[in-house]
Order: C-alpha cells, then structure tokens, then sequence
C-alpha cells in the first residue's frame, strides 16, 4: 500500500521537471525565425491571472486565454496543483532552500499569508481601472523576466569567456569547435546581450530566492498573486486532504510541509487554501493516517482562516488600489509621451497599457535587442514595458517577433507588409554632431543602410569650404518624413560615438508626421524643400 503515495509523489517530481524543461525549451528556441516562437505564449495563456487581469483591463477576451479554462478545473478538482506540479518559478524555488529538519522551526506568522489576497485585490481593482502595472509581480512574468535580462545573458557571457580560454590551447580547437558549432551556437547564439535593467531583475529575483531562508516557498506562501487566486479557488476543491483514525500525531507531516500548513494543534489538518497537494505528507507517513480523498456528499466550503483577509483590510486595499492608479494619471506622461520613448511596432494604441503585462516576451525575442523594459522613463506606471533603444539596437525591417509572441496583444500581430509601412518613430538629423553637417567630412552611412524602399534619407548635394578654404562637394543626409518609419537603423549604425548624430524620437514629439507612405516618391525639386531654413535640425 506504500507504493501509491510514493508514486503520486514521483509523478509529482517529474511533472515538475518536465514543466520546467519545456518552459526552458520555449524560452531558448521560440526565438526569432523558428517555427517554436508559436509555443512562446503557451505559460501564460496557462495563467489565469494574466487571463483575468487583461480581460478586465483591455475590456476584451484575448485569443488563447481559454487555456487557462485547463488550469482553473485541476484547481477546482485537485486544489493548487499549478502551484506544486506546473510553476516553473515554484519548482526553481523549491530547490533552491535551506536544509531543515523540521520545515516548522523558525516558521513567520501565519498573518503573513494575507500579503497573497491583498496582493490579488490591489491587482484586479487596479485591472477594472484599467491598470496592469503590478503584473510584473505574476511568477511567470518574474520567471520570464529573469532569464531574459539576467540569467541567460550572464550564462552566456561565462560560457563565451570560457570557450575564448580554452581557444588559447591550439590541441583544443578541434574539440571546441565541435562544441561550439553543436550546443554552444545552436543555444545561445552569437549576439552579446546587454539590458539596462539586468541587475535589478537580477536582484529582485534574488529576493524571491532569499525569502526561502525567512521561511520555505515564502514566495508562494505569502506574497505570490496568482498563489492568492489559486489558493481562494482551491477553498473548493472537491479533492483534499484528510487526516485519518490511523494518526499516530508523530508530527512527521507537520515537519515535511513545505507550506506549513499542517497544523498539530488543530488534529493535523491541513488548510486546502496552502496545500501544493506535494504529497510529502502522504508519502512519509509510517501509519497511512494521511490521505487526498474525495469530498463527495462530504463537500463544504473550506472553513474561514485567521489570516483570511478581513473587511477592514479588503476596503483598505481596494482603496489603495484606486489611489495609485488615479496618481498615476498626473504623471507627465498622461500629458506628453516623451520624445525618445519610441514603442514597438502598433504598440502605442490606448490600449497598450492596459494589455501590457510586462512579461518580457517581447525582449526576449528581439533579433537585435533593441527592445529594452523601461524603469522609469515613462513614468511608474509604465514600469518595464517596452521600448525601443535604437543605439542599442534597431526594430528589424524584416521582423514581426513582438507581435507574434506578446500573450494579451499589447504589441499586436501585424503581416510583414504592414509592419513594414507602420510608423513608429521618425528620424531627426542633429546638425551640430552630424559629420557632413559639423564638420565637412564625408559620411552616407545613414543613407545606406535605410531599408525603407525608396530611401527615407536623402543626400543633399552641397558646395562648402574645407579646412584649407578650398571648396568641395559634399553629400549631406535629409530625412523624407513621409517615408521614414522611425526603425532606427541609421541611429544604430551612425559612427558618431556616444550619443548618435541621428536620433529617433516619437511621432507626436517629431511634429507634422504623416506615416509612411510606400507609393510616395519625392520629386527632383523636393528634396532641398525638406532642409530649406532648419539650421537646428532636421525634420
């Protein structure tokens, strides 16, 4: 008979170990140009919180979210099943934890497990107004975002330093390009990624980690959102467990429960809101006094806690919510978008703040990695949402990857062609840095790599004195706002150093943007009309 929990347990272990391979595998291969980048959104249509929250926020249902119809019945059945068989974010914490004998010793106050529904309030008050800046906090955002801007661009520039040593060794490079060429190149490919917020998602995921030494799955048994969604779901779940007349109160199972939910002074029993249904419990017990039955005519609404949120803290919390978000509205923000916050292509629709669930999806997939999360240039409320930088790296002409993977349809799938004609910048030539503008010296870079079909950057032919007081012929760059569609290629590829000669700003800051038109061809006597009387500048 001791077989079966054992078993239940193993199964539970694999199951983890799979959800996490295959979380692995989407994040590495569903990339840009691979037939996998349809699986990139398969977690998060999974979760039902992100489901929840955009649906309210964006006022609309998002293809794919049905999905989480999946998680919500295992949790009406089987209790929190997602939290202790699925959770990438929960398997990563779960071994990553203190050894202890007794999981009981040192435990926090069980008030700390109010944090979750509180947590899950300010969320959903914050949705129906339209608000997902808090999403950040989802564990699979925070799992996303870690690997993204942390973990795996740290891997990476260990590995390749390792391989650069161990090239040194002449008798080592056949080896090591059979290494390279087979699993090195194929995983991590051959770009350096660099993020401005690595270090504080670093950070705030070492947090999360931390949290284990104060008390174990702290993460998930006190603050984790979705925990406090799935934890009020699992208060009916028709599976749960029971302590039994076989009990020999050893207080073994109070012990092994990585949640704590087992209580000694209360016969053992278990609160169905905290159980992972890890079946440690079940597994350890020498008696079998310990069991996940059945409810049946038995059934009833899991009896209230002390640390279930009380009324008092619920209208405080709701409060709270409706405050932070009606201060986000006197942001600057709400007034100007600032001129350098140039968004991905179709992402600046009214809607995007609130589909947004900064998620990371986007930058993860970036070829180029331009796409950066903001802190805090566009404002708190806008928090690690994405933006392009393109000194770092421009928006792909050939590229449609954030629209394919983003989860809600923040950034939205938009055919090649479309995306090639959306506007979502325009280019301005800063005339004081410009080499041929500044200083007479030749330079076409910006005109040669514009992929834009008939040129958004022309080249104006000028007669200037040189140093010497000799006239030359010169070619200087103008930009056709009509054409451009800010991708910013030519600020990436500008040679000037630091800042770029050529930058892109947003289209309302640009002034007159039209969009760009494919058919449009300027004519021979247009092109000094576009630089006529802008000494400052270029528009």
């Amino acid at each position: 008979m001791r077989r079966r929990p054992v078993l239940w347990r193993r199964l539970r272990q694999v199951s983890q170990i799979l959800a996490l391979a295959a979380f692995l595998y989407i994040f590495i291969f569903a990339t840009f140009l691979r037939p996998q980048r349809e699986l990139a959104d398969l977690f998060y249509h999974l979760d039902p919180l992100i489901a929840l929250t955009t649906t309210i926020a964006g006022r609309a249902w998002v293809a794919g979210f049905g999905l989480a119809g999946i998680t919500l019945v295992l949790t009406l059945v089987f209790g929190r099943v997602w939290c202790g068989w699925f959770c990438p974010l929960g398997t990563v914490l779960s071994w990553i934890r203190p050894k202890r004998r007794n999981r009981r010793a040192n435990v926090p106050s069980e008030k700390w497990r109010v944090a979750k529904y509180l947590t899950l309030l300010v969320l959903l008050v914050a949705a129906v107004l339209g608000n997902q800046t808090l999403l950040f906090l989802d564990p699979m955002t925070v799992a996303t975002r870690t690997m993204t801007l942390s973990v795996w661009p740290a891997l990476k520039v260990a590995v390749y330093g390792i391989e650069g040593a161990l090239y040194r060794e002449p008798a080592l490079w056949d080896a090591l390009d059979v290494v390279h060429m087979g699993v090195v190149y194929p995983l991590f490919k051959d770009t350096v990624s660099v993020f401005y917020q690595a270090i504080p998602a670093f950070l705030f995921f070492a947090v999360l980690v931390a949290l284990n030494w104060w008390a174990e799955r702290a993460w998930c048994r006190f603050f984790c959102p979705l925990g406090g969604l799935l934890a009020l779901l699992s208060k009916l779940s028709l599976v749960r467990r029971e302590v039994g007349g076989r009990c020999a109160s050893c207080a073994l199972c109070s012990g092994d429960c990585p949640t704590g939910t087992i209580d000694p002074a209360n016969g053992y029993r278990s609160d169905p809101a905290e159980c992972l249904v890890c079946y440690d419990c079940v597994a350890d017990c020498s008696r079998e006094g310990v069991a996940f039955r059945w409810q049946g005519s038995r059934w009833r609404f899991a009896e209230p806690r002390s640390y279930d949120p009380e009324r008092r803290a619920i209208l405080a919390s709701a409060g709270a919510a409706a405050a932070g978000v009606a201060l986000f509205g006197v942001e600057p923000i709400t007034a100007r978008q600032p001129a350098h916050l140039v968004r991905p292509p179709g992402a600046f629709s009214p809607d995007f703040e609130s589909l947004c669930v900064r998620c990371g999806e986007c930058v993860r997939v970036c070829p180029t990695q331009g796409l950066q999360p903001c802190l805090f240039e566009a404002g708190v409320q806008n928090v690690l949402t994405p933006r392009l930088v393109p000194r770092l790296g421009s928006c792909a002409y050939s590229c449609t990857a954030c629209g394919d993977v983003c989860p809600t349809g923040a950034i939205p799938r938009l055919e090649l062609g479309k995306k090639q004609t959306t506007p979502i910048g325009l280019a301005r030539v800063d005339r004081s840095r410009c080499l041929p503008w500044a200083h007479n010296v030749p330079c076409i870079v910006c005109e040669e790599v514009c992929p834009v079909q008939h040129k958004a950057i022309w080249l104006e032919t000028e007669q200037v004195m040189d140093a010497r007081a000799q006239v030359i012929t010169i070619q200087r760059p103008v930009v056709i706002k009509e054409l451009c569609i800010g991708c910013g290629i030519c600020e990436e590829q500008c040679p000037m150093g630091g800042e770029a000669a050529i930058r892109v700003h947003t289209p309302t800051e640009a002034g007159g943007y039209l969009g760009a038109d494919p058919a449009y061809r300027p004519r021979h006597g247009q092109r000094r009309r576009f630089s006529a009387g802008l000494e400052g500048g270029d528009h």
